[in-house]
Order: structure tokens, then sequence, then C-alpha cells
């Protein structure tokens, strides 16, 4: 019954793939990728101090891929465009929020009666350099008319730039797939977690089981099973089936990524995992339990189970805890209320007694 799924992943890679801003040029000022010229494109870094006197610059660099270049270009097949007509149009949107990608990465619909939002259940870090590649500064050109800033003509056609450039490269990365935001999905604008909206549950759930395998839950009311706080929070709870199917869809994301851009590439050559049943035990430092997958069959492979976080609550128990709940909640807005009234009153006050 695992809890958790930890991931190490590897990449193998040539050139940059993830550009940044030319603001390095003033961190790099000591460094061999010194640069006193605006047009500059940077890779992604992390800078850290560099403790060597032998070395006469004190920052150093790794070069990064950030999470989001990894994620978008896991999704890259399969994401949907968040254009307006999704958002105003209820079958377009529940389409796209019942699909695997949205359930397992997340996703944020803004809306004037309630945004739809869903916290992304795989965690990504960013992948950082692993191997001692230093990236130069290069000189390309490129053709086309240049314009003043008038907007006239100057008449050159070639422009000279600068662009970060390096050979072989290796990163690395660490993910996790947190198996307690993939088994409920809550639907109660009191608890601020608004991810569908119920009066479209039917909707959804044709879409649902369409794509989750053998998918019949139901809203009802659910709570974890440890909290010391008995108020149950409407929503829908996959089942185990559906949570190994989210879980494996995951883990072939991260194993798919291949990112190639002009003059680069970086690609999944390495992942690991982790089933994790006990949080303390089963930890990243750890060199123990790892698993090693290469293929989508390795994947489909694997034999878990998911903890069961949640417990349901009977409908009439639920609607007496949700009653008390919603009257403290009206009693300290009222007391709130009542106490700025009388801030702004005693103020007032103070402000005529003055003024006599």
């Amino acid at each position: 019954m695992i809890k958790n799924v930890l991931v190490k992943l590897e990449f193998d890679g040539r050139g940059i793939v993830n550009n940044d801003s030319n603001d390095q040029k003033w961190v790099l000022k000591g460094t061999h990728l010194k640069a006193y010229h605006d047009n500059v494109t940077f890779s992604k870094k992390c800078f850290y101090k560099n403790n060597d006197p032998d070395v006469s610059n004190d920052v150093d660099y790794k070069i990064k891929i950030s999470e989001n270049c990894l994620l978008k270009n896991a999704k890259r097949y399969i994401e949907l465009a968040q254009v307006p007509s999704i958002i105003h149009n209820p079958a377009l949107l529940y389409s796209a929020i019942a699909s695997p990608e949205a359930l397992v990465c997340g996703y944020l619909f803004p809306s004037t009666t309630g945004s739809i939002t869903r916290s992304g259940a795989l965690n990504l870090t960013s992948a950082i350099q692993t191997c001692n590649a230093k990236s130069v500064l290069e000189v390309f050109s490129r053709s086309g008319q240049k314009k003043s800033n008038d907007g006239t003509e100057d008449g050159g056609d070639t422009t000279f730039y600068f662009k970060e450039t390096v050979g072989d490269i290796k990163y690395s990365a660490t993910a996790n797939i947190d198996v307690m935001g993939l088994q409920f999905i809550p639907c109660d604008i009191v608890f601020d977690r608004y991810q569908i909206n119920p009066d479209y549950f039917q909707l959804y759930k044709q879409f649902l089981q369409k794509k989750l395998p053998n998918f019949n839950s139901e809203l009802g009311y659910y709570q974890l099973k440890d909290s010391s706080i008995e108020i149950p929070e409407y929503g829908v709870l996959l089942s185990n089936e559906n949570i190994v199917y989210l879980t494996k869809f995951a883990l072939k994301l991260l194993l798919g990524i291949n990112i190639a851009k002009k003059g680069g590439y970086a690609r999944t050559s390495s992942l690991k995992i982790k089933l994790v049943t006990d949080p303390l035990d089963h930890i990243y430092n750890d060199e123990n339990d790892w698993i090693t997958v290469q293929t989508s069959k390795d994947i489909e492979a694997l034999d878990f189970n998911a903890h069961k976080f949640y417990k349901e609550i009977d409908l009439e128990l639920a609607k007496k805890f949700r009653m008390e709940f919603t009257e403290k909640i009206a009693e300290c807005k009222r007391i709130a209320s009542e106490a700025k009234k009388e801030k702004k009153a005693k103020k007032k006050k103070s402000k005529e007694d003055s003024d006599e």
C-alpha cells in the first residue's frame, strides 16, 4: 500500500535547451562568460559560491533545465491549449479536466463563478548539470533588414549576436508522485479546493469513464482518516485501480521526456523509482529499494496498491458537521464585522473630539 512514489531522473544531452535572460551578464562578469552586450542569450543556471583559492572569480554555476520546461515537454503530445472557448463551454472544459494529464499535472481555469483549480500530484525539480562540461559564448549571425528606433530601415542586413553553447552534457533531477493528491477530487468551495463544479458532475463522470479504467465513483463526503478535525469535505474519491493507472501514467510522462531544440537536445536516459510505504524509511538518500525502469513495459509490470487516505462519512452525520461548521463561520464573520464597525465608530468620534 504505497503512500508516495520517489523518482530519480538522469538526462543525456547536447547543447542548450532552456535559455534565460541576458541579465546574467552582470553575475558572470568575472568569468569566461563575461559579456558587455545586450544581444546575448544565456542558459538557465544555478549559481553558487566557489571557495577554491586558485580560481580568480568566486562565482561558479551549473547549467539547468527548469521544472516547467521538463513538464511542458512531458505533456507535449497530449496537453490541450487553455483557450477562452474551453472555459465557456462545459463539454470542452470537463473533457479537459477529466484527462489523465490534468488529474496528474493539475490545472487552472479562471471563471467569474469561481476558478476551477487542481494542484499537480507530480512534483518535479529542475534538472541540474552533473558533469564537468564547460559552456562558452559563441558569435552567431542572422540575416534580415534592420530598422532603427524610428522604424526606418538603416540598410544593414546582417546581425551578430552572442549565444551560450555547450557540448555533451548530463543532468539529474528528482520527482515524486503524491498518491494522496491523486486520490481525491474535491468540489467543496468551503475548503477553497474547488476542482470541479458539482453541478456538472454527471458530465464530468462521462468523460472520466472514457479515460480511466472502470471509473464508477460518486460524489460524497470524505475526510482524512487520521485528521484531528472532523469536518467532511464534498468530492469524489478515486478507486485503487484508477490511482495505479494515473501513477503509471505519470511515470510514462517522465520516461518520455525528450527536449529537441535548434542546436541542442536533452532526453531521459535513466529512471529509477522507489515505492514508498513508510515515508520515514523510504527516502531519496537511501540506496536500497530503487527500481530501474527502462521501458513502458517495465512500468506496466509494476505491482502495487495505493494507501487509502480518506474515509467516507455518513450523509446525515456529514450534514450535521457541516451545519455546525457553517454556523461557526457565520458567527465569526458577524463578530469581526461588529468589531470593525466599533473600531470605525471610535475613530470617527476621536476625530470629532479633536476637531472641537
